[in-house]
């Protein structure tokens, strides 16, 4: 069925890919979302562009927590993540049960893991092929970065007071509070970007240049793990402070994403750091608590995740003289769009047949 796939691109030259991306509304970026085509244009070395996520036309999805949100059509998926809810912003008592919705055809290359696998498929198995595709980007960048800051501490968007470029914690957070001592070597990073792929790449460095990371962000758990920063997952735990073990299968209070990614690593239990949101942190102790317990990852085959592209992988190098950023197709991606627009040429494409 990937012949199809591969059939069209090389017709119009792109590949239709559905992701979180940024709309007029918006004056940023989220940092994971926006890594979708970037990731897809690097290892297969076409241009990207954008269909929406429910559509009749073929296309692909990649990076995030976003297998839920897809209907219609063919949808072939890359190291993408599923929600066990169809609506997971709605309040808990009105979301559904995510089943792979009527009418859709849907061709699971790879997924983040196995919670998201068994998902896609409708609870049969995949193919077993698990990785998110951020796993492969020191692949394509890895110049040596200067250390700037002794541990990182890397918010999720739920815990932001706005969108700047600045991480301003919601007030009641207390835990990610910063006494005076700390200041100079505790680091806020927001996963908030600027709409462009400089801004991209200064987050990826912005991470890059922390001795250790804790986060509660997945996408920085990837960064860190993919580049061997000493890291660990900053669980909101309601009990307890310290080093601590999650227990991936059972313990319902652990997110969904965390468990699904570590899962995909054959991880059965994850060490992290329980710490109340609403109580200060011992920011001493965090950072000799990742010195401690973080272990390096045995990162998936990452040749098996390549070869599960549904197009034919053909990475990019650098061009001569400048960085993989440089690459035409790379500084090509469009990553804001006019949503509205994007549906009304769905519609005409429907109507055209």
């Amino acid at each position: 069925m990937a012949a199809i796939l591969d059939e069209l691109v090389e017709r119009t030259g792109s590949i239709p890919l559905g992701w979180a991306g940024s709309t007029l509304q918006m004056n940023y970026l989220n940092f994971g979302d926006a890594l979708s085509p970037v990731m897809v244009a690097l290892v297969s070395g076409k241009p990207v562009h954008r269909l929406p996520t429910q559509s009749n036309a073929p296309r692909m999805a990649a990076v995030g927590t976003i297998g839920h949100g897809f209907s219609g059509g063919d949808v072939w998926f890359w190291g993408t993540g599923c929600s066990n809810w169809r609506n997971p912003s709605r309040p808990e008592p009105e979301r559904e049960a995510f089943v792979p919705p009527p009418g859709s055809r849907f061709h699971v290359n790879a997924t983040r893991g196995p919670v998201s696998e068994a998902l896609l498929n409708g609870g049969g198995r995949g193919s077993g092929v698990y990785g998110d595709p951020v796993w492969l980007l020191p692949r394509f960048h890895a110049p040596p970065v200067a250390k700037k800051w002794k541990l990182g501490c890397i918010l999720h968007l739920s815990e932001l007071a706005d969108r700047e470029l600045e991480a301003h914690p919601r007030e009641e957070l207390l835990r990610y509070q910063i006494p005076a001592e700390f200041r100079d070597d505790v680091h806020l990073i927001t996963t908030v970007t600027p709409i462009s792929i400089d801004g991209l790449r200064d987050k990826i460095d912005e991470i890059r240049a922390c001795e250790r990371i804790v986060s509660t962000s997945l996408h920085g758990m990837v960064i860190a793990e993919s580049y061997g920063i000493p890291c660990l997952y900053f669980s909101p735990a309601t009990v307890g402070t310290g080093a601590g073990d999650l227990d991936l299968g059972a313990d319902s209070t652990v997110d969904l994403r965390i468990i699904d990614l570590y899962r995909g690593l054959g991880r059965e239990r994850l060490r992290a750091y329980l710490q109340p949101r609403g109580a200060p942190t011992d920011w001493a102790a965090l950072m000799a608590a990742i010195d401690a317990n973080w272990t390096p990852v045995d990162l998936p085959d990452a040749d098996a995740l390549v070869e599960a592209l549904p197009v034919t992988p053909s990475p990019l190098a650098a061009p001569a003289g400048g960085t993989i950023w440089d690459h035409p197709i790379i500084r090509g991606l469009t990553l804001q769009h006019d949503v509205t627009q994007l549906r009304r040429d769905e519609k005409r494409r429907a109507a055209a047949g």
